[in-house]
């Protein structure tokens, strides 16, 4: 499963899976980050380095821009995931330590058990953001759609803020 945050991105591995034998998913959607980072191989890539054993942001797809500025002065190691299964276990639990933020363009929690998984020999906790499991029926533009689940800058500075004390 890809999702890309970039139309870039989006071609990169569309022609990835075009060239593949197995069967993949992408995920398309109309945000889109500013700007296309190197998605190749199925890796996270390290968007930013926060010092040894800061707590772990792991951005989704076109979450990674509204992320980076929810943490622009925080120490956070940020991690940006376009390829979500299989997922990256390795450079996961090469940078996380005790605490991780998930954020997620979709189902808030649908990588925990991926991530429970990479990290089930050390103690840890986890915070999933994405889109709560409720019906929303008058939230207008993608903007909106993001505000209302606090998966705009400020919704998620507030959460991951409070998650981290």
């Amino acid at each position: 499963i890809d999702v890309p945050g970039h139309a870039q991105e989006a071609e990169s591995l569309l022609r990835d899976a075009y060239n593949s034998i197995d069967s993949i998913y992408v995920r398309l959607s109309t945000e889109s980050n500013a700007a296309e980072r190197d998605v190749s191989g199925g890796r996270m890539v390290v968007e930013r380095r926060g010092s040894e054993g800061a707590p772990v942001i792991v951005a989704v797809g076109p979450k990674l821009d509204p992320t980076l500025d929810a943490v622009s002065d925080m120490d956070v190691t940020v991690l940006y995931a376009t390829t979500v299964r299989p997922f990256d276990r390795e450079t996961l639990r090469e940078f996380a330590g005790a605490e991780v933020v998930v954020v997620e363009p979709y189902l808030a929690g649908t990588s925990a058990a991926e991530i429970s998984e990479a990290l089930n020999d050390r103690p840890h906790r986890v915070l999933n953001l994405g889109v709560k499991r409720q019906e929303l029926r008058n939230y207008g533009a993608p903007a909106d759609h993001d505000k209302a689940h606090g998966l705009d800058a400020s919704g998620l500075r507030a959460s991951i803020s409070k998650f981290l004390g």
